[in-house]
């Protein structure tokens, strides 16, 4: 039996406590020890009542007596007890739900409780704890507190991973020597097993760093791998020197003012084209800063050396919206053509067919773009927006005739994700919105009072002929899920509150050709109010929404609802975001406030990888991000020493062929971007 045995066949539980770690990505023996406990407390045992720390959670041992089970005067079922401590001292012990151990407890039995202690009522009492009948790996020391998903619990999976310890001999050490040497890292066996089972809070912090370093090392070295091999075996075969008078003429034909964000980005853009290597540059920058022009100039330089320019979309009303823009800015001498799925069959081998001779210069689409009949002459430059909406081996069809790739987001990345995962890709900031751009006055609502005020707010911006964004975080209703869903919601705004205004519902089960149908109306000003999922993240301008009312907003990370946000505020009027808090005593809404204080996308999402992880910068986790085990991307300089210790392995050894264990690892893992 080795690492990667599945745990179907090593663990003794249920069916449904498998599918639930299979739900969690915990499959093999592997897996189990790979899941890291994100913190530890104490569990050292208090027998005496000098050694008790009122208001704070901790381990007593007694003897457990009066065991009596009562009904609160609301029906609700708690037991009571009294434990008497080695000095004879009393505690109170009450729990709120009915432990199975007490079901067939025999009076005076030595116990262990692990539980918060006050004084309550005049009576020193333990609330809810855990309670032991012997010391076992739960407590008498340190002990590991797991990220829960009910039914796996941390006790639960200190219980089973404890039993797989045996097997932490078989990881291979992926580190190099000399790091190991240097940076005094202990070995991988035992910092896996001490993250698991530490014996102190210093080795188990010393565990956490080793690994998380090797984390973010393995990442660095893959991306960074990725880059070399790259540059060593590609020239640059659409070599354009930056003609400057030609893109200062370029600018001043613009109806507005460039921003200096955009200049500095479109410079950095036209130096990559004139350099050996062909580009392979990020550009972020929040939705609305003007990342499409920046793009579309550039596009304009490429096609003036006779080269092709493709510009791929996540979705097809995104594809026209760009389709429309790119007719208004190319001469009339480049040819323009939009390729998508909507296009007929006869259209597209047209289209496939001048595309391949190079009478078209520019070709705008979405997923169409990637049939193995869509075949460029000459693709100089492949622009990709959204570019996690779009997997690697997409991404790469168009990369794979050395052409630059210019991908863009609009999702704030912050240093550290940055430096982490796109170490094979330059980075371009537009970190400054248009002039005229007002910002977007955002209010957290938690109460009925506020609700109420809201809405009248809202029915005065539709009186005056603004439309409102109204999202969800589910389509239907769940009996899991607490939440606000946009059938029932789209229910209660058109007969409940707004019954005199046109409102509409849209949600990613439809087609795409309906979704597309009702935001090109929603776009036309045919109806008032959309109510909608996450699929309005990415999508069509709406410059007449002034109003964005965000349900649930706490299920939201602070860069999901920033993006929301961006779908708003397209022009010179004054808009507005509503946060509505589901439970309106939730914890969240001190979170949310960040939303009210501040405009600034980088900020909400370094805000967000602090308080709730990687994970959640995209929102959800179909970006294509890794799910990082361990590491922490706020510590910038245990990233820096890695991408360091990267940079320098791979200059020595670009193959890995001195280091088989790393090149298996990184070969093993996925290339994200």
């Amino acid at each position: 039996m080795n690492i990667d045995f599945p745990l179907s066949q090593t663990l003794k539980t249920t069916k449904t406590h498998l599918a639930k770690l299979e739900r969690m990505g915990i499959s093999t023996i592997r897996d189990a020890l790979e899941f890291f406990p994100r913190a530890i407390e104490s569990t050292e045992i208090s027998s005496d009542f000098r050694h008790i720390q009122l208001g704070v959670k901790q381990t007593v041992s007694g003897i457990l007596t009066d065991v009596r089970k009562e009904t609160t005067t609301r029906g609700k079922k708690i037991a009571r007890a009294a434990l008497t401590l080695n000095d004879g001292s009393v505690l109170d012990v009450i729990w709120f739900q009915i432990p199975y151990l007490l079901r067939n407890m025999r009076d005076e039995s030595r116990v262990f409780l692990v539980g918060k202690i006050d004084r309550n009522y005049g009576k020193i009492q333990v609330s809810n704890p855990e309670i032991h009948l012997d010391r076992n790996v739960h407590i008498g020391a340190l002990r590991a507190i797991y990220p829960e998903s009910p039914p796996i619990t941390s006790k639960w999976l200190r219980e089973k991973i404890t039993g797989l310890l045996v097997f932490v001999k078989e990881f291979s050490e992926i580190l190099p020597h000399k790091i190991l040497q240097s940076e005094k890292f202990m070995g991988k066996a035992e910092a896996i097993h001490t993250i698991h089972r530490p014996k102190d809070s210093e080795s188990w912090y010393q565990a956490r760093h080793r690994l998380g370093f090797e984390e973010i090392f393995s990442i660095q070295v893959r991306v960074m791998r990725e880059k070399f091999l790259r540059e060593k075996k590609t020239q640059n075969k659409y070599l354009v020197a930056m003609n400057t008078d030609q893109v200062k003429a370029d600018i001043e034909k613009l109806p507005f003012e460039l921003t200096t964000a955009q200049k500095k980005c479109l410079y950095q853009v036209l130096k990559d084209f004139e350099a050996d290597k062909p580009m392979h540059r990020l550009m972020q920058g929040d939705v609305g800063s003007g990342k499409t022009i920046v793009a579309f100039l550039a596009g304009l330089h490429m096609a003036r050396s006779r080269s092709q320019v493709a510009i791929l979309a996540p979705t097809e009303i995104l594809a026209k919206q760009h389709f429309a823009n790119a007719l208004k800015f190319f001469p009339s001498t480049m040819r323009v053509e939009l390729l998508t799925g909507s296009v007929t069959a006869k259209n597209k081998q047209n289209i496939k067919n001048k595309l391949a001779h190079g009478d078209i210069q520019i070709l705008i689409g979405t997923h169409a773009l990637f049939t193995e009949d869509t075949v460029f002459k000459n693709l100089g430059l492949a622009v990709i927006d959204e570019q996690h909406r779009f997997g690697v081996q997409q991404r790469a069809i168009l990369a794979q005739n050395n052409s630059h790739v210019l991908a863009m987001t609009a999702t704030p990345i912050p240093r550290t994700l940055a430096l982490t995962m796109y170490g094979d890709q330059d980075i371009s900031v537009i970190d400054e919105m248009p002039a005229g751009r007002k910002s977007i006055i955002t209010r957290v609502v938690h109460d009925e009072k506020a609700s109420t005020l809201c809405y009248r707010f809202i029915d005065d911006q539709i009186e005056k002929g603004r439309q409102i964004f109204w999202v969800c975080p589910l389509i239907d209703e769940s009996d899991k899920i607490e939440a606000k869903n946009v059938k029932h919601e789209f229910e209660r705004i058109n007969n409940e509150l707004f019954p005199k205004r046109r409102v509409e519902f849209l949600h990613g089960k439809m087609k795409a050709k309906e979704k597309d149908a009702i935001m090109r109306r929603f776009r036309d000003h045919e109806f008032d109010i959309l109510v909608s999922t996450s699929v309005i993240e990415v999508g069509v301008d709406i410059p007449n929404a002034t109003v964005m009312v965000i349900e649930n907003s706490e299920r939201f990370g602070l860069s999901q609802l920033h993006q929301f946000r961006g779908r708003i505020g397209r022009n010179d009027m004054q808009s507005y975001c509503f946060l509505m808090v589901g439970k309106k005593d939730d914890a969240q809404k001190q979170r949310l406030r960040a939303m009210e204080k501040s405009n600034n996308g980088m900020y909400l999402a370094e805000v967000d990888l602090k308080l709730r992880g990687m994970g959640e910068i995209y929102g959800t986790r179909q970006s294509g991000l890794p799910d990082l085990k361990c590491a922490d991307l706020t510590n910038l300089e245990l990233l820096q020493k890695a991408r360091d210790w990267a940079i320098s392995i791979l200059k020595e050894d670009v193959t890995l062929e001195s280091y088989p264990a790393l090149k298996r690892e990184v070969e093993r893992g996925e290339v994200y971007f």
